[in-house]
């Protein structure tokens, strides 16, 4: 489907991020093929008046010929409405950057796989043309593998490369993995009746490389392909991104000690249900017990209110916590040390203190529009798997921006002692404990009615942190937001920093993130 830029641009559920990725796509394409347009009366209308009981619908077209208004907030105003300011209308609609359409790559790749045999839908990236994935079984994992790529059996590939015969022509070069003796042999099969077998993916086609660049060295004024520097992993495309996802989804393979995962180890397709670590799935809670101790409920790490004027709210940002209960806001990180952590990529507002002033009971027009974004999106953007570290864990369903606001913390608010008697009470009932303090007297419990944001792991090393924002009449009504430390890509687990106190007790808590600045103990 082909689809004008602004077309989509101007459409009510299309959303632009800073990179160019516009999102709801499909969404929108849905709700403009039922609408007619208010002027020629056809169906495909996708541009809507913004005004709250206005009906009308447009196409583009259509909408520039009336006396309407496009609005630099990427809304449109009917000829009908008069009171628009001027000074805030378009009027030229050129799209004069590089915008693209977001789509759910990991939804179409397990498609592609589920449907590889049908002939429906074929992946080509380049003159790289996938086939079929092939399969592992348990025997084959520890010898169908090294640290940077898997070697399922049965995986097929075609490439389109320069022929070995002529140097002016391409041809078709089938590449398969197949079991010898159970270690992987790499077959490559082109020119009809030709074939080439070797134990590695660089061998085989060394000899087809080696032949072509002879070939194009005889005809003379041709680029050398330098066989000695290109992978044969490379060409049989076992880098491809999309591929490895697929490698990595395989039953079994999140078993594998030494090799590299490259996609956090996320599944795409399909797989047999897990074993429980317990051997009995009524067991499991106890183990997320560990990590969501009842410690988590009251961590001293909480910076007590400060004394201010009645006219500002505090918006806290948990990530600049230390564990010791200090803040940046009290001058705890020297000039040098803000400016190399500004350098890294965190932004002022995470570097300069915990603190920003706001009118009471409002959030700031631009973290209002990010939460109200983020409360319509959030589905596409997380999803729930089995965790590396711990249990369950929440990862990344799409690339996601830094200081995006991710999914919010959701619960029953209650007292501090209120807490304390229910954590006992999911202790005694062998429950997992999941709460999250707001603030000295309040918490959030989310053990038997909350999101997915409290499968959220603990890291020694983050890539989200946690703010809590205020809004409401009267400020009161504030909410715990899980957002990015850094860019976070798709498949990969979210975490964020439990922020224990230290304790010099025997009841520690194992860390189990595997990060390298790993502390070992969460408290």
């Amino acid at each position: 489907v082909w689809v004008h830029v602004n077309c989509l641009i101007w459409s009510q559920e299309v959303y632009e991020n800073s990179s160019g990725a516009l999102s709801n796509v499909e969404e929108a394409l849905r709700r403009a093929s039922t609408m007619s347009c208010s002027l020629c009366g056809r169906s495909g209308a996708s541009i809507r008046c913004y005004k709250l009981n206005c009906d009308t619908h447009f196409h583009l077209p259509c909408a520039t010929q009336t006396k309407g208004r496009f609005m630099k907030d990427k809304t449109f105003i009917c000829e009908t409405h008069e009171d628009v300011r001027l000074e805030m209308s378009l009027e030229r609609l050129d799209a004069l950057r590089r915008v693209y359409v977001e789509r759910e790559e990991n939804q179409l790749i397990a498609k592609l796989f589920q449907n590889t045999d049908s002939g429906k839908l074929v992946l080509r990236v380049g003159t790289l043309i996938f086939h079929h994935i092939g399969q592992l079984l348990p025997e084959q994992l520890k010898a169908f593998h090294n640290n940077d790529f898997i070697f399922p059996i049965g995986y097929s590939v075609t490439r389109i490369f320069w022929s070995p015969f002529n140097a002016n022509e391409r041809m078709r070069f089938e590449c398969s993995i197949r079991d010898n003796k159970s270690s992987a042999e790499f077959v490559i099969s082109y020119d009809t009746n030709r074939e080439i077998r070797e134990s590695s993916a660089t061998a085989a086609w060394n000899r087809i490389l080696t032949a072509a660049d002879q070939t194009r060295e005889k005809a003379g004024n041709m680029l050398h392909l330098f066989p000695s520097h290109t992978s044969g992993e490379a060409l049989f495309g076992l880098t491809e991104s999309a591929v490895s996802k697929m490698t990595e989804s395989l039953p079994g393979v999140d078993q594998l000690v030494t090799y590299t995962f490259k996609h956090g180890g996320s599944p795409l397709m399909d797989l047999p249900l897990a074993v429980n670590p317990s051997g009995c799935a009524r067991c499991e809670p106890r183990f997320r017990t560990l990590i969501k101790h009842r410690h988590h409920r009251t961590p001293p790490a909480a910076v007590a209110p400060t004394q201010r004027s009645s006219s500002i709210t505090d918006v806290v940002s948990r990530d600049s916590r230390t564990r010791g209960g200090g803040n940046w806001a009290n001058n705890g990180v020297d000039a040098s040390t803000r400016a190399m952590l500004l350098a890294s990529g965190l932004s002022p507002d995470m570097v300069l203190g915990p603190y920003a002033r706001w009118e009471p009971g409002q959030l700031s027009g631009s973290y209002y529009t990010q939460y109200q974004k983020m409360k319509k999106e959030w589905k596409n953007s997380v999803y729930l798997a089995r965790s590396r570290i711990q249990g369950l864990g929440l990862y990344a369903k799409r690339d996601i921006e830094m200081n995006a606001m991710i999914i919010e913390y959701k619960g029953e608010v209650i007292r501090s002692e209120v807490g304390e008697m229910r954590g006992k009470r999911y202790e005694a009932q062998n429950r997992g404990v999941y709460m999250f303090r707001i603030d000295e007297e309040r918490l959030v419990d989310a053990t038997m009615a909350g999101g997915p944001a409290r499968y959220i792991n603990h890291s020694c090393d983050p890539n989200c942190s946690t703010r809590i924002l205020a809004s409401g009449p009267n400020g009161d009504d504030k909410k715990i937001i899980i957002i990015a430390n850094r860019p976070i890509s798709a498949g990969e687990e979210l975490t964020y920093d439990y922020q224990f106190d230290i304790e010099d007790t025997a009841d520690k808590i194992a860390c189990l993130c595997g990060a390298p600045n790993c502390q070992k103990w969460m408290n």
